[in-house]
């Protein structure tokens, strides 16, 4: 059997097509799609894949990926889970010497700034109630993250909360948050105002808006005083692990549990292109070794086996002191005393 791979942010155009003709062509796929509407059309493709006995992976980077292997992790200790939520950030305020990986180019804007503006404008899937829905991104959401406490989370358009409800039938509601500094989400709202629904020049506008606001010296002087004040705030927040997934469900006699999953440690190549990259290729090494069996079109909670995934990924991972391969994805399950509501 033969494999086949795609790269690129631009699934909206390729990714069904790439996907069809692997299918066609009888050889395994694997990408690194971060966008849900391609991502619920390649699903839809899962029986052609089945049929044509190939194994398609979707979602198979950071976030997605990573991230779904760490909700799989705390839906093992919590199966009666009924909410479960990945999430991704900056793990503290922002720094003076920190860059932020959207600079632009000869050519425009990166594309990953061009994909972040669309999944926080307009309306975006989630899974509520049971149901794939659409709402208003960047609506704030306080998650609990154990022994670290709550803090504040903005809600955008990824392919998790459309995916896990798949694998785990069980789950009501879930979200992909980001928990970030309080200017970059002035910043995301700022630039979000721009676009127009429909009109594919207002996201490139607005993503070299959000380009200028998140760079050295493309901010004005209100923009400057935004990023003093919410500085100033973001130091008082309990700020969330830069990675991780939280499931939460009613425990004994119908209090909240949770579980909160996440890294004790930071990639050897800290950048997104290996951030994203590392975990595809890990992936691809699973199913080249066999140990993924499963055909079909999935993402990756469906097929890979999050301690294995994970006992290869520490070979790309400084760990904190005293943490080493076997304990460095730390899982923390917690029961209160609050009655369970969901989030």
């Amino acid at each position: 059997m033969r494999y086949r791979g795609v790269n690129g942010w631009a699934y909206y155009l390729f990714g069904p097509r790439v996907l069809s003709a692997a299918i066609d062509a009888g050889v395994h796929y694997i990408d690194i799609c971060d966008d849900p509407e391609p991502t619920l059309e390649m699903l839809s493709l899962d029986d052609q894949a089945k049929a044509a006995g190939i194994t398609a992976i979707i979602g198979a980077g950071a976030s997605p990926g990573t991230s779904n292997l760490l909700a799989a992790k705390a839906m093992q200790l919590l199966p009666q889970a009924t909410e479960i939520y990945t999430f991704w950030g900056s793990g503290g305020p922002l720094r003076d010497d920190e860059g932020t990986e959207l600079g632009s180019s000869a050519s425009g804007p990166a594309a990953a700034t061009l994909h972040w503006v669309q999944q926080v404008s307009g309306q975006v899937k989630v899974y509520r109630s049971g149901g794939i829905c659409e709402v208003e991104p960047l609506q704030a959401v306080k998650l609990e993250f154990p022994r670290r406490g709550a803090d504040r989370c903005h809600i955008l358009g990824h392919p998790e909360p459309i995916t896990l409800p798949r694998t785990y039938p069980g789950i009501k509601q879930s979200y992909n948050l980001m928990n970030m500094p309080g200017y970059v989400i002035y910043a995301l709202e700022k630039a979000a105002a721009r676009v127009v629904e429909g009109d594919q020049q207002s996201i490139y506008d607005a993503s070299v808006e959000l380009t200028r606001m998140l760079s050295d010296n493309g901010q004005g002087l209100g923009d400057i005083a935004q990023y003093f004040a919410h500085g100033a705030k973001d130091v008082l927040r309990s700020f969330l692990p830069s990675l991780g997934a939280v499931a939460r469900g009613a425990g004994r006699y119908g209090k909240t549990s949770l579980v909160g999953v996440h890294l004790r440690g930071k990639p050897k190549a800290d950048d997104m292109a290996h951030s994203t990259c590392v975990p595809t290729a890990i992936i691809v090494g699973m199913l080249l070794d066999g140990q993924i069996q499963r055909r079909g079109v999935m993402a990756p909670e469906a097929c890979v086996d999050p301690d294995d995934f994970f006992l290869r990924l520490a070979d790309h991972i400084h760990m904190e002191q005293g943490f080493d391969k076997n304990n460095y994805v730390e899982c923390l399950l917690s029961h209160t005393r609050q009655a369970y509501r969901p989030l």
